[in-house]
């Protein structure tokens, strides 16, 4: 937490003006990533020279940060202070400087004003803020890191504890960035990630995860990977070229907003093995390469105010509500529900809305019930909106097919359409709405008989009647 905003300090700028430090200017370019030892060693060396000419001064960094504990680099060393100028740690490695500083506190904050090469990942305590300072601080891993290649490791049981303005350049070295297992009460704000070989972040089997305002570039797999969570917020994010965006799995209570992602070689966001209590709001998907927003086996959740806007491969769509067996891990096949998609414009995609089983590899006949496409608007699409044949009671309001091929397939059973819906004969003795006079009912629907022209309406006691 800063003390007050004076205006960065001269002594201090020359501390964070260290060789990468964070910034675009000096990182290593993509296509250079150094891969022999001897050449991170040269790296870290020369950081550390740099820094030594700069009269790097602790009382800058205390006069002008609030904090606990301040980490710079000095001559051949990381050092750690606290608000005294005691110190408190002095290696040769910023991971394990800062992991020594914070084992003095109970709990705190330390500011990071230091750029350097990790062979320690950072692994903080409870109720520890770590933030570097403007411009940021930078981690990058040596060869390995702990033999695990992360950067910044959370254990089963931390609670408490984020990260603020940091850059996490893996360079390809395998692993991911940020990895959280069994954690709760974790805060992300204003990060850089890149170049990761495998996922930017995991989270698994954690709670109470608040990611924001962060960047993920040139990540192999998932910049964001979520698996038996609750409670995860994400919100102000970019992604450019991961495998996807998000990725959320077994999780519930889970908020996704405004968050941009371009290029994702498979969905941008996806919710699947029954995530459930979800809302994805305001976030835009450009050039997928398959479904953008995908709730493929998930429930009680809705897309609202969301951009699809292109598909790289035919046949997928802007956004799809479906049930799919690969994402049913304990193959309960339990009916999909309670999900929707609301005041969203999918674009140049080959459908723009999918409600459907997924029967590509296995056909189980899962029921999806009432999902709900309301003032939504395909532009440009083959196929505005397909309903499958497993499809069960959709809701369609107000929605717009624009300069799309063909408008809408409806292979659904009792789709209700501006609050209508068809059945062959009188529903009270046969049809698709046989039987299901009660539905009627609580979903306020016109039946029409296609034979006769008459429309029906059930009463709450599940009886048909004339109009």
């Amino acid at each position: 937490m800063e003390r007050s905003r004076r205006g960065v300090l001269a002594s201090v700028a020359g501390v964070f003006a260290l060789a990468g430090c964070g910034s675009p200017e000096s990182a290593w370019p993509v296509d250079e990533q150094p891969t022999i030892e001897a050449d991170l060693k040269e790296r870290a060396k020369q950081q550390l020279t740099e820094s030594s000419g700069r009269n790097v001064s602790a009382t800058d960094l205390v006069a002008e940060y609030d904090a606990d504990v301040y980490v710079f680099a000095e001559d051949d060393q990381f050092l750690a202070v606290d608000e005294t100028e005691t110190e408190l740690a002095a290696t040769d490695d910023l991971g394990r400087t800062i992991n020594e500083a914070q084992a003095t506190l109970a709990d705190g904050r330390i500011v990071v004003a230091a750029d350097g090469l990790l062979r320690v990942a950072v692994e903080p305590a409870n109720r520890i803020s770590i933030r570097g300072v403007d411009p940021r601080a930078g981690f990058t891993p040596a060869e390995t890191v702990d033999g695990s290649s992360v950067l910044y490791r959370l254990s089963d049981g931390t609670a408490e504890t984020d990260l603020t303005s940091v850059t996490l350049d893996m360079q390809y070295r395998g692993g991911s960035a940020i990895r959280a297992d069994g954690a709760t009460g974790l805060a992300f704000d204003d990060l850089r990630v890149r170049n990761v070989g495998v996922h930017g972040t995991v989270f698994a089997g954690g709670r109470a995860i608040d990611i924001r305002n962060t960047q993920f570039e040139g990540v192999s797999k998932n910049a964001v990977q979520v698996t038996d969570c609750s409670d995860v917020r994400i919100a102000s994010c970019e992604s450019t070229g991961s495998d996807r965006a998000v990725y959320v799995t077994d999780s519930s209570n889970v908020t996704i907003s405004d968050y941009t992602t371009r290029n994702a070689d498979y969905n941008a966001i996806g919710l699947y093995d029954y995530t459930e209590n979800w809302e994805i709001t305001g976030c835009t998907a450009v050039d997928s390469g398959s479904t953008p927003f995908s709730a493929s086996t998930a429930r009680n959740g809705s897309f609202i105010d969301c951009v699809a806007e292109g598909t790289k491969t035919s046949g997928e769509a802007g956004f799809e509500i479906e049930y799919k067996a690969d994402s049913d891990e304990e193959n309960t096949q339990d009916p999909v529900v309670g999900c929707s998609v609301e005041s969203c414009t999918a674009r140049d995609c080959s459908v723009g809305f999918y409600a459907r089983e997924d029967d590509s590899k296995y056909d189980t006949g899962t029921p999806i019930v009432r999902p709900r496409f309301v003032d939504c608007t395909a532009e440009s699409c083959d196929t505005g909106l397909f309903i499958g044949d497993t499809v069960e009671e959709a809701i369609v309001e107000n929605f717009e097919a624009v300069d799309c091929n063909t408008d809408v397939v409806d292979n659904g059973k009792r789709t209700i359409v501006d609050g209508r819906s068809t059945n062959e004969g009188d529903p009270s003795t046969q049809g698709e709405w046989f039987g299901f006079a009660e539905a009627a009912a609580e979903l306020d629907v016109v039946v029409e008989d296609t034979q006769e022209g008459t429309g029906y309406t059930a009463t709450e006691r599940g009886v048909w009647q004339e109009r």
